[in-house]
């Protein structure tokens, strides 16, 4: 019988995706509110019919297709179905409040401002209505209509939160300088929304043409910090820009492009001071408007992907309401999006993007993985190979495409592409392990063995520490037998630096194992086990080292279970062999 040990295992490969730009989670949005009005349940019906004798035709009807449409995420559908229903029951609390939150979840803020009245009367200090018509007030210009709305209403809870932001924007608008400063200067020390402060403070003493404390203000939020804001450089930058030093403002680009490689607004930023231009660049925020659309970008930015990710939503759609040209609300919108698997919605967002942004490109990548996602992979495939062959010296698209074939498993393709990948960089850096180890993975996968190790070497080399490499090398030597203590050594590093990841952790298990330290490797193996439970390679390598042991009853059970677990065809066949026959007594040699 096949030694089970020759079975070749592969851990959990990095995915080379475009990922998600970086958010500052501050605090779980969950801490700072439920919310009421997107829960379906509560509140009446005037003309509510018992279940099961309701018309598709009905209020109600309506209402529990609206719901069936909410459940799914389709908004557009929600919305309908509740402004269908409310048109027949139009004094419904119910029916206004689930109309309002699809509305606005679907974009529709202007159809969602005319029910807010009867939303007040039924609570004046309900927090979204109020929220979004003081967006409403702000985008008419009436200033005045804003801060009465903040100084009538509650202010505690989440009001105490966003009424100082209201106020400074509103004081703004009118041209009140010191009273906009001291309005936001009441959330410095917020648990949640302190760092959303720091972000806006230098970009409404610039909007205030506060020409002294802006510059303070910018540098007191970017320098020193490891990776400061991307809008706040390229705030600075057009601010040293304006006033005639570009000089500076190239030198900053360049300083943040060190530690944030790529990024596509600091690329952005330098091309425009590349451009000559007969206009004078423009200010990040330009007026009160804008600066309150910022805010609202800022709080779901600080909300992140915590529970409370509908009230980010929510705010970013508000923003984009305020300030439709905002792309930085659209990219994070469609990363919310993917982030819970709402593909449609993800890849009609970033189609939103402008041509002239500077995440037109991201945008793309991301619609081509949305793409994939929905199970077109041939046209994210072609989508991705139009893009590389129009930008020949951007690597981008070529390694994204490198990794859905990785995905989809064609690895002689995958390593060709990332080879080409390779070509268009100009200088290897560390952060370029990733692409090493990508193309190893696939010319193993390919079993190209002799070009695979080379790569995985160099992955190694460029990052010593990391715990895929460290492990997948490791394993792989321990399969085929070779260096097996140095990679031992390397596995053990591995869990220290990972030590509940439950592959990285079998790998040592498997790694004793096949030295034939039996006991040692049940430990490893049961903890694994523990860690991911639901792996049938990892619970068939239990098994194993259970008959090593004399364990076999639990061997069995294990192998069973294993089965039990759906894995390949190769390794089921294995797996029922040993469950009748047993292990080889020289199999472990």
């Amino acid at each position: 019988m096949t030694d089970p040990a020759s079975r070749k295992r592969h851990p959990t490969l990095l995915s080379f995706r475009p990922q998600p730009r970086l958010r500052a989670g501050l605090l779980a949005a969950a801490a700072l509110m439920a919310l009421p009005l997107a829960a379906c349940g509560g509140g009446t019906m005037s003309g509510s019919q018992p279940r099961g004798t309701y018309r598709l035709d009905s209020p109600y009807g309506n209402f529990l297709a609206a719901r069936h449409a909410r459940e799914t995420n389709d908004t557009r559908a929600a919305a309908d179905y509740y402004l269908r229903a409310l048109r027949e029951d139009p004094s419904s609390a119910l029916l206004n409040q689930g109309a309002f939150v699809a509305l606005l979840a679907d974009g529709r803020v202007a159809e969602a401002v005319p029910l807010i009245p009867a939303l007040r009367q039924l609570n004046p200090g309900e927090y979204l209505p109020r929220m979004t018509q003081a967006s409403a007030m702000m985008l008419a210009r009436d200033y005045d209509g804003v801060l009465r709305l903040v100084s009538d209403g509650p202010n505690n809870g989440i009001h105490a939160a966003f009424n100082p932001l209201l106020a400074a924007f509103a004081h703004a608008g009118k041209g009140e300088a010191d009273q906009a400063v001291a309005s936001l200067q009441k959330l410095e020390r917020h648990p949640l929304l302190g760092g959303v402060h720091a972000h806006l403070r230098p970009l409404l003493l610039d909007l205030l043409n506060q020409a002294e404390p802006t510059e303070a203000a910018y540098r007191e939020a970017i320098e020193g910090r490891e990776r400061p804001g991307t809008r706040l450089v390229d705030g600075y930058a057009r601010f040293l820009e304006r006033n005639g030093r570009s000089a500076e403002a190239r030198r900053l680009l360049d300083q943040q492009l060190v530690l944030n490689p790529d990024n596509p607004v600091l690329l952005h930023g330098l091309r425009r001071l590349d451009t000559k231009r007969s206009a004078p660049t423009e200010p990040l925020v330009g007026n009160a408007v804008d600066g309150l659309a910022e805010a609202l970008f800022a709080s779901a930015s600080a909300f992140g992907r915590s529970d409370g990710g509908e009230l980010a939503e929510l705010h970013l759609q508000l923003a984009l309401f305020l300030r439709p040209d905002l792309d930085d609300a659209r990219m994070l919108l469609g990363d919310i999006y993917e982030t819970r698997e709402r593909w449609e919605q993800a890849l009609a967002m970033y189609g939103r993007v402008s041509p002239a942004s500077a995440y037109v490109e991201s945008a793309q990548l991301r619609q081509a993985w949305c793409i994939n996602e929905l199970g077109r992979g041939e046209d994210a495939v072609r989508m991705l190979r139009r893009m590389a062959n129009t930008a020949p010296d951007s690597s981008r698209a070529i390694l994204t495409l490198a990794d859905l074939h990785r995905q989809m498993e064609r690895w002689s393709e995958a390593a060709e592409e990332y080879t080409e990948g390779l070509k268009r960089i100009k200088q290897i850096e560390p952060r370029h392990w990733a692409i090493f180890f990508g193309r190893g993975v696939a010319y193993e996968r390919s079993k190209q063995w002799n070009k695979a190790e080379p790569d995985m070497l160099k992955a190694l080399e460029l990052q010593p520490d990391n715990p895929l490499v460290l492990n997948y090398l490791g394993y792989s030597w321990v399969d085929m037998n070779v260096h097996v203590e140095r990679a031992t050594k390397m596995i053990e590093r591995a869990v220290a630096l990972r030590p509940n990841d439950g592959a990285i952790v079998d790998s040592l298990g498997w790694a004793l194992y096949r030295q034939g330290r039996f006991e040692e490797a049940v430990v490893q193996l049961e903890r694994a086990v523990e860690l991911k439970g639901g792996d049938p390679v990892i619970t068939d390598h239990l098994g194993d080292a259970y008959w090593r042991v004399g364990r076999r009853e639990e061997a069995r059970f294990q192998w069973r279970r294993a089965l039990g677990l759906k894995p390949e065809q190769d390794l089921a066949v294995q797996v029922q062999r040993k469950i009748e026959q047993g292990l080889d007594p020289v199999a472990a040699k």
